[in-house]
């Protein structure tokens, strides 16, 4: 992950998140991937939304994690969807197989960045995740 401050940091930059703040922002990221995990990758951006509706008021830290995890929720449902597509219409041409090859390394790397931002977000951590369109800034 690229170790870098958000290009908007809050007022309380400077300041360390508190105990609970890290936990929800670790929860962020957490409950996609369980949520993910749970749907076959389609309802991973409820958690992270949850949290972003109702902590954006409270906390900079936790917004910015749900934010990324959202981000990255969404990206990546856009990519299960292309593969999808690409599936059903090789299909057609009997190469839709091929189609699983990324599905599969999506699928791992969405897992690894995940697991990778949770833990820097329990550090306390700003830290974006790679490969994310920002599609909630």
């Amino acid at each position: 992950m690229i170790d870098q401050p958000p290009p908007h940091p809050p007022q309380e930059t400077g300041v360390m998140p508190q105990a609970d703040e890290k936990n929800l922002a670790m929860l962020s990221h957490l409950t996609a991937l369980l949520g993910g995990l749970l749907s076959g990758f389609t309802l991973g951006i409820i958690g992270p939304l949850i949290l972003y509706i109702t902590q954006k008021e409270k906390s900079g830290f936790i917004t910015f994690h749900a934010k990324e995890s959202l981000n990255h929720q969404i990206t990546f449902l856009l990519i299960y969807l292309l593969c999808g597509c690409g599936f059903l219409v090789g299909n057609l041409f009997c190469i839709g197989f091929l189609f699983f090859i990324p599905y599969g390394i999506a699928v791992l790397l969405s897992l690894i960045f995940e697991v990778i931002a949770s833990i820097q977000a329990s550090k306390g951590e700003w830290t974006r995740i790679p490969w994310s369109i920002r599609f909630v800034s």
